[in-house]
């Protein structure tokens, strides 16, 4: 009886440690409270985020001038000086509007040169539903509350501190762009902290910017000493082989200036979706970020922020309790090599004691590499399967449907069933101690792929260290303490557990098989504990009763309901040179908001594809009413004066009749442009390559409008081109023109994100002749 008690407490506490692991990721809120010795107060910092989320404020809206005021009334109120840039900036995907960054600087008593310390977070929300409390409201409301402790406390740093929101990042990062390109104090930045968020909750990964090594980054971060740092060096290698890119990345790209960025992504689902609210704004996230602001500024606006950059790269992870941990590339072969020293001399040493032998040893190792591929393919095909048997799941864009946690419990435990149970099967009356080379064996060969291929992750090698060390005691002595076993195991799970939920909550639930192999290995590390365990297949029965209640729960929180809305979109398209015109939609599941507007007969008349995340494209189409929208004036201008035989140069000025929020224009993709300025503008040629040019699509340029701007562009085509120049014109407000009379969303549904929606779209075509 006491064995199966000291049993099922060292499971219980195993269990504990896996929750802990999650758990001590970030500070409780409570600490932030205004009680709090650092002096910043969660409850101020809530109603910034509460007063910026009260409506959707992407640019060009009035609440977007609102919020742009309110944050410009509050830094004022704190005593510091602002000022605003506005003006035309134009990226190099093509992407054109008119941002309002708000500038702010805090002068230090010994600013020295290329020593500015940056804040930064942008202020817009997504375009066109999102309230944007966590992106990036949070982010607004932090770096508010941060300003105001840092000033009353009357903190001395000697590095000018500038602060930035910025605008328009939601639609291409261009209110960075046109910070960087026009603004003095661009010129004099060390380091930029720049807040974000992906999603509503989760801890705020910590990620670096830079153009050289990270070795002295990390080196000054860890020194900053932020209570609760979530930062890998293989985050860091994951992000740079990813697309995508924040304010900072353009500072980096056009300065060489490196940076810091936080950004929670936990909660995905919400991310750029009316339900992006303060309402779900997890609170740990909230202090999380708060957590590193109230650390990192007070140090890095006293630091020689000039000495960051270095040609070196260093390993580093986070561990609870001991913080940061880093070393430099140097030493992450000479540690691999001892780790094969010691497991090879264990196993020599294994097998003259004939425990097991070279024969067993290749044996146990291939069923491992059996169990890792079962569980994988498990979890592949069952994904599909329920996939496909929730054809809702196809209107969610970002890849994690708002039950996807449960799908994460119900694939992990069915992984680690196929492990117990599996083990069960192969080694029955046999000894488990054979056993325990395999999966040391695999984490060694991972480790090597690792230190060649992808050094960002070589700081897997210790959490392996410790699982040598626990092989060793269970060859070395017949019945180990349990306890040290576990004591010894802690550094697998607080390393593994968390990046077991981390790839299918970051990139969508087809990183499941990733998960899965993840938690396979990791059990093949606990391995040494489980073998003591004599009716090992019960733990695979308790995963498999675990991953059915999972599947239960997600699919009873599957269908559309208040809580988890279906997104749904209607567009009403007016083709002015044919006077015709058609309702539209993203969607692939009509519901009655839209469905009264599409027949059986939905052919998608217009393939175009409008500036979106996901570049997507109308699934229905269906004739509709012509409405009496006013389209754009278009003025030509051919410059006779200009001799270049080769080409011929044209000036088209396209100026709205009405009040619109983005201009799309559309040509041939086989045509060339050259020498294009919009709106006086050019992009810069030292590019690898010419947004205009070679274009891989017919889309030409996105032009987020501001107060009805005339949109110009001046470029030249080759002699002999003939094209027509296709140009859409779109304003959200379907649901409120008078032209129109559209069924409000009931509350089980919301706008779809990401697209072009609720919007009245007018297209012309403008032939271009180049005889």
């Amino acid at each position: 009886m006491k064995q199966i008690i000291y049993k099922l407490l060292i499971l219980i506490a195993l269990g504990l440690l896996v929750i802990l692991s999650f758990y001590s990721l970030m500070p409780n809120p409570e600490g932030f409270s205004a009680e709090n010795k650092l002096g910043f107060s969660i409850e101020a910092a809530n109603e910034h985020v509460k007063n910026i989320s009260e409506k959707p404020h992407s640019i060009g809206t009035k609440a977007h001038s609102e919020v742009r005021n309110y944050i410009v009334q509050e830094l004022q109120s704190l005593g510091v000086q602002v000022q605003t840039q506005k003006g035309y900036a134009l990226n190099n995907e093509g992407v054109i509007t008119v941002p309002e960054n708000i500038i702010a600087k805090l002068s230090g008593n010994d600013p020295s040169s290329k020593n500015d310390l940056m804040i930064m977070t942008h202020y817009d929300s997504a375009v066109h539903s999102s309230f944007g409390a966590s992106d990036a409201g949070s982010g607004v409301a932090v770096i508010l509350e941060t300003i105001r402790v840092f000033l009353k406390k009357e903190i001395q740093h000697k590095n000018n501190i500038i602060i930035c929101f910025t605008d328009a990042e939601e639609v291409g990062l261009n209110g960075a762009e046109l910070f960087v390109k026009e603004h003095p104090w661009a010129n004099n930045i060390g380091l930029v902290l720049n807040f974000e968020a992906r999603g509503s909750g989760g801890p705020s990964n910590t990620i670096l910017e830079t153009n050289s090594g990270n070795a002295k980054l990390i080196k000054a971060f860890s020194k900053a000493n932020p209570e609760y740092p979530m930062a890998t060096s293989l985050m860091y290698s994951v992000y740079k082989k990813l697309p995508n890119d924040t304010d900072a990345t353009v500072l980096r790209e056009q300065k060489n200036i490196p940076s810091f960025f936080f950004a929670f992504i936990d909660d995905h689902y919400d991310y750029h979706t009316a339900n992006d609210t303060f309402k779900n704004l997890d609170q740990n996230s909230l202090a999380h970020q708060a957590s590193y602001l109230t650390a990192l500024m007070p140090y890095f606006a006293n630091a020689n922020l000039t000495e960051l950059q270095s040609e070196s790269e260093s390993v580093y992870f986070n561990f609870p309790g001991i913080g940061m941990i880093h070393y430099g590339y140097a030493i992450i072969i000479p540690l691999l090599i001892i780790a094969w020293v010691f497991f090879l001399a264990i196993c020599v040493y294994a097998i003259r004691k004939k425990i097991f032998t070279a024969f067993s040893l290749v044996k146990s190792i291939a069923w491992f590499l059996l169990i890792l591929i079962a569980s994988s393919l498990v979890t592949y095909f069952g994904y599909q399967l329920i996939y496909h048997q929730y054809p809702e799941y196809i209107e969610n864009q970002h890849g994690f449907t708002s039950n996807g946690h449960y799908y994460i419990y119900a694939f992990v435990s069915i992984s680690l069933a196929v492990v117990f149970l599996f083990y069960r099967a192969i080694y029955k009356g046999e000894s488990l101690k054979r056993t325990l080379p395999a999966p040391i064996f695999i984490w060694l060969l991972i480790n090597t792929i690792i230190s060649i291929a992808f050094k960002g992750a070589a700081y897997f090698i210790w959490p392996l260290f410790f699982g040598l060390l626990n092989y060793f005691l269970v060859i070395k002595y017949n019945r180990p303490n349990l306890w040290l076993l576990l004591f010894f195991s802690i550094p697998a799970i607080f390393i593994f557990s968390p990046l077991i939920q981390f790839f299918p909550v970051g990139l969508g639930l087809k990183m499941l098989v990733v998960s899965s192999l993840f938690s396979v290995l990791l059990i093949g590390l606990l391995m040494p504990i489980f073998i003591h365990y004599r009716k090992i297949h019960w733990l695979g029965v308790l995963f498999i009763i675990v991953a059915s209640i999972s599947l239960l729960m997600a699919h009873h929180k599957a269908e559309f309901s208040n809580v988890n809305q279906k997104p749904n979109s209607l567009l009403y398209l007016l083709d002015a040179d044919q006077e015709k015109a058609w309702w539209a939609t993203y969607d692939h599941q009509l519901d009655k908001f839209n469905s009264p507007y599409f027949t059986e007969e939905n052919e998608v008349i217009d393939s175009v594809i409008f500036h979106s995340k996901y570049n997507s494209r109308f699934t229905k189409q269906s004739k509709a009413e012509v409405k009496p929208i006013t389209e754009a004036t278009i003025l030509v201008k051919e410059d006779s004066t200009f001799q270049q035989k080769a080409t011929r140069k044209f000036s088209v000025k396209i100026a709205p009749q009405r009040k619109i929020n983005r201009m799309e224009i559309f040509a041939d993709q086989q045509v060339n442009f050259y020498n294009l300025k919009v709106n006086g503008l050019d992009q810069d040629y030292d590019k690898k390559k010419i947004f205009y040019q070679d274009r891989d699509s017919e889309k030409l340029l996105t032009y987020y409008a501001i107060d009805r701007d005339t949109l110009s562009l001046d470029f030249e085509i080759k002699k002999g081109e003939i094209f027509d120049l296709k140009i859409y014109e779109a304003s959200n407000d379907l649901l409120e023109n008078k032209n129109f009379n559209i069924n409000e969303r009931t509350q089980n549904m919301m706008p779809r994100p990401f697209v072009l929606n609720d919007a009245i779209i007018t297209k012309q075509s403008l032939r271009l002749n180049a005889e």
